[in-house]
């Protein structure tokens, strides 16, 4: 009888672990941007502590003061960058909108006036401005996983209280996952698990210094050559500099095509100074700053990317890089120090 028992209450525990995946494994391909949302949330609580650490290792104050100190520096500075920007920058947007339109006109001129546009106008649209979104501002482009302000704004409030839950308190979180594991290996997952949030902690830092500098020195070249709506472009710049790789092609372009409207002179000027910054930011800020965290390789990002924006959409699109990061952290930690670097004990001669 107690052997039967026992044999009945293993397959009962296997059962329930195969179930407990599968419902997992479905979760995460049915309701993956929920997933996206909690990553995103986990990415705020870490730039909290971040900055919470900070204020605490220079003051000595209470953690929970500092916490508190730390969000309404972050909302401070984001509703006062909101309040001094948003008159000049909104009215540019709205310029922008009748402005592109023209721009699309006046490049399908020109690719029509040359030897080889017939074949290349066959493969587009009659009217280039309707691939244009209609009624929409460029912010609702760059929030495209949001069909409406009201879930933007929604989404957004979920991803502050998680980030605050987590911030408040991250201890409670990351010592109970550590209890689905054996006892012996606790130690090593809390190590894992503090090398995972020192790896974003960085990588947020660098990745908000470099959009500061390029968004500042973009704001600054197309003012000094005098191309129109230079500050909405600049922050069209800096917004998408959060994604590598892809995100300074899809900001440039508004800009090239503005620049089509004022001549190919000015075209060509904005083709110098942006790709002067985006040279200057491969080549010299970026290796600079992201020194001390992760080294995520171009192409292997450039995949990743492309692999999240085409499974998970826009969201997973802007979260590709920090994933990857914790992904790398993962594989380095868990798989090629645990397992491949790990000294392999030899057994006595007998």
């Amino acid at each position: 009888m107690p052997a039967t028992y026992t044999f009945a209450k293993r397959v009962l525990l296997a059962a329930f672990i195969i179930l407990l995946t599968a419902a997992g494994f479905y979760l995460l391909g049915k309701q993956a941007y929920f997933f996206l949302l909690v990553f995103a949330g986990v990415l705020m609580a870490v730039m909290f502590c971040g900055i919470t650490d900070w204020i605490v290792g220079k003051t000595h104050m209470k953690r929970g003061i500092a916490l508190l100190l730390s969000v309404i520096l972050f909302f401070g500075l984001l509703i006062g960058a909101f309040w001094l920007l948003a008159p000049t920058v909104g009215q540019q947007i709205k310029e922008m909108q009748q402005t592109l339109p023209q721009a699309l006109t006046s490049v399908e001129s020109w690719v029509s006036s040359q030897s080889w546009g017939d074949k290349v106008l066959d493969k587009v649209p009659d009217d280039l401005s309707s691939m244009l979104p209609k009624q929409k501002t460029i912010i609702s482009g760059v929030t495209g996983a949001f069909s409406t302000v009201l879930g933007f704004l929604t989404d957004f409030f979920i991803v502050v209280i998680t980030a605050l839950f987590f911030a408040s308190n991250p201890k409670l979180y990351t010592h109970g996952f550590t209890r689905l594991f054996p006892v012996k290996s606790r130690t090593r997952v809390l190590e894992v698990l503090d090398a995972c949030y020192t790896t974003l902690k960085l990588w947020l830092v660098a990745m908000l210094l470099a959009m500061a500098i390029i968004g500042i020195s973009t704001a600054i070249g197309y003012s000094l050559i005098g191309l129109p709506l230079a500050f909405a472009l600049a922050f069209i710049a800096f917004l998408f500099a959060f994604i590598p790789n892809i995100g300074p092609w899809i900001a440039g372009l508004p800009a090239l095509l503005i620049g089509l409207t004022e001549g190919g002179q000015m075209a060509l000027y904005v083709l110098l100074i942006y790709g002067g910054i985006q040279l200057f930011e491969s080549y010299l800020i970026t290796p600079l700053i992201f020194q001390k965290t992760v080294d995520l390789p171009p192409a292997l990002l450039l995949f990743f990317q492309v692999l999240l924006g085409i499974l998970l959409g826009a969201m997973g699109l802007l979260l590709a890089a920090p994933i990857l990061a914790v992904i790398m952290v993962l594989v380095q930690e868990l798989y090629v120090k645990d397992v491949l670097e790990k000294p392999q004990v030899q057994k006595p001669m007998s």
